[in-house]
């Protein structure tokens, strides 16, 4: 995926809460202020602490509603901090909003000012700009990501009837118009440290995306967003969180039992979950290699659940098919260096693990498959073309092009669904080619180069968009440029299942059938490709028109793939 996408998919899949109401008030120059809140709110994900904001909300009868947050993300070994600026009208509609984001060593600046009726949205990396214009700001209201205080901004225009209860939420980091829908107050009782509370019950539905909000003494408490598995809430009021019935972030389903492991890769230690069916084995068994990006072996990053192979791993071991998942080299409880990773490392890796799996005494050495997401469907192949022994390989959203054309092509899809002229299309088209070209004829790593000569390469260069030029592995992204996975898929003779979606925005649906066809012209005659007109690149049902935006996190991966897999398996198994 995209230098750019990486940064916003962290981002995009947000994590959400609210925040106080109590007023309180003290003199500010001429004008008396009053001070609606202050201190910090927390965001909890399957129990651990990820986010903390600090803020300060304040009121003046001239100026209207005066946010300033600034909030901290930290989950393994990503962090990122979010600097908040949202002022609003007396009457709640929007003067004026900007938030910096710094996310490992790159930066953004995201914006939002009204035009006319309407407003401009604007994210800004450098000299780099996206934007996104809304024609009419009537009953929007901007709900960014992994930010707490908007929430509490939000019921406050509700309660004073200057926002209808259906309106469109405006995501300015993904430049995006999400249709919302809020319902309540109910009635709800809820527990704090054995305690409990009498409050009132609101829920949120934004997009595809059902968030409970839970109020006391008319002051917002937590918020439950179970797609996320997140729970946050006011630690002024309620230091250790609060639960209701119903309200606990679900998890999803898990293998019968699961183990944890790990195993080496040369001088690496790698961690994983070996997922195993009831009964004693031996059981087929499949690997399975995620996607792109520092995510682990869910496919997860912070703030971004796609939780793709662990539901995978949940419906095989189901159906009494063992799997082994295993996080990348420097994510979640691997060892290594992720920023100075290469496709050989993570092939390399992959060899480790399948190894690994071959030899545990409850799996069964003739029938283990290899399934790979996204570049895992990439790295699988590699495994099947120089391993015989591999019973089967499963591809989901496998490129069929080299990255250097994937990324290409996702810049052109870009700025074409941003409404950009052919003129700004193909100009940013030139830069891109500028890079790739770069990266091709490149050697060992960013810092082996200065930053004059990276910029004689490519003239629109700037200090600022540096960081997000050399935010991933230079080795990792000249490699992927120079690796053509229709040659390697020719050498693989053992029975292949390719699942595609026609919503994929990263991965074009036409690559399914480069791969088919390439795989038939060398020979191989046991292809299935099953290609779902209605599914996204993390095989989620998308009804609507494709896009880089994930709104369908809080449902399940699609039942259709998982029976597909589970399916051809058992059939190439015999089990």
């Amino acid at each position: 995926m995209s230098k750019f996408v990486l940064i916003a998919l962290a981002l995009i899949a947000g994590i959400l809460a609210v925040t106080s109401l109590t007023p309180a008030y003290h003199e500010a120059g001429p004008a008396k202020q009053k001070l609606i809140g202050t201190g910090q709110f927390v965001v909890e994900q399957n129990g651990n602490k990820i986010i903390t904001e600090d803020y300060t909300l304040a009121y003046t009868e001239s100026a209207g509603y005066s946010l300033v947050s600034q909030a901290r993300l930290e989950q393994g070994k990503v962090e990122a901090t979010f600097a908040q600026q949202y002022q609003l009208n007396p009457d709640f509609s929007l003067s004026s909003y900007q938030l910096k984001i710094d996310i490992q060593s790159a930066s953004q600046i995201v914006s939002v000012q009204p035009r006319g009726k309407g407003l401009r949205m604007e994210v800004r990396a450098g000299d780099q700009v996206r934007t996104h214009d809304v024609p009419d700001r009537t009953d929007t209201f901007i709900l960014d990501n992994n930010l707490v205080t908007q929430y509490q901004l939000l019921i406050m225009a509700i309660e004073a009837e200057r926002l209808d209860r259906d309106f469109t939420a405006l995501v300015p980091q993904a430049l995006l118009e999400i249709p919302a829908h809020l319902d309540g107050p109910n009635r709800v009782t809820f527990t704090s440290e054995g305690a409990d509370y009498e409050g009132k019950l609101y829920t949120l539905r934004l997009g595809d995306l059902s968030i409970t909000i839970i109020t006391y003494n008319a002051r917002l408490a937590a918020l439950f967003n179970p797609a996320q598995g997140t729970i946050a809430y006011d630690a002024s009021l309620f230091p250790h969180g609060i639960s209701y019935p119903g309200g606990a972030a679900t998890a999803p389903a898990r293998a019968a039992k699961e183990k944890e492991v790990t195993f080496q890769s040369g001088d690496v230690t790698l961690a994983g979950t070996l997922a195993l069916p009831p009964g004693d084995g031996p059981f087929p068994a499949v690997l399975l290699i995620v996607g792109s990006g520092p995510v682990d072996r869910n496919e997860d990053m912070p703030g971004f659940n796609s939780d793709v192979t662990a539901q995978i791993a949940a419906s095989l071991a189901k159906a009494g098919i063992a799997s082994l998942r295993y996080d990348k080299r420097g994510v979640g409880k691997s060892g290594g260096e992720f920023k100075t990773a290469s496709l050989t490392d993570f092939v390399s890796d992959a060899r480790a693990a399948l190894a690994f799996l071959r030899d545990q005494p409850t799996i069964d050495p003739s029938r283990i498959f290899v399934l790979g997401h996204s570049e895992g469907g990439i790295i699988a192949p590699m495994l099947a073309a120089d391993d015989p022994t591999i019973a089967g390989l499963i591809l989901l959203a496998a490129p069929a092009h080299s990255l250097d054309y994937i990324i290409r092509h996702q810049i052109e899809e870009l700025n074409r669904a941003a409404g950009k002229s052919d003129e700004e299309v193909q100009s940013a088209l030139k830069q891109e080619d500028q890079y790739l070209e770069f990266v091709r004829e490149s050697h060992g790593q960013w810092s082996d180069y200065t930053f004059e000569q990276l910029k004689a390469a490519m003239p629109w260069l700037t200090q600022e968009t540096l960081p997000q030029l050399t935010s991933l592995p230079l080795p990792w992204l000249r490699e992927h440029f120079h690796h053509d996975p229709l040659e390697t898929i020719k050498n693989v003779s053992c029975p292949v299942l390719i699942i595609q979606g026609e919503k994929d925005f990263q991965v074009p649906p036409g690559e399914a059938d480069l791969l088919a066809g390439a795989l038939r012209a060398a020979g191989n005659t046991d292809v299935t490709v099953d290609l779902f007109p209605d599914l996204n690149h993390l095989m989620r049902h998308h009804p609507e028109a494709p896009n880089l935006t994930y709104r369908h996190l809080d449902e399940p991966v699609d039942q259709r793939v998982l029976d597909a897999i589970v399916g051809w398996i058992k059939q190439k198994a015999g089990v």
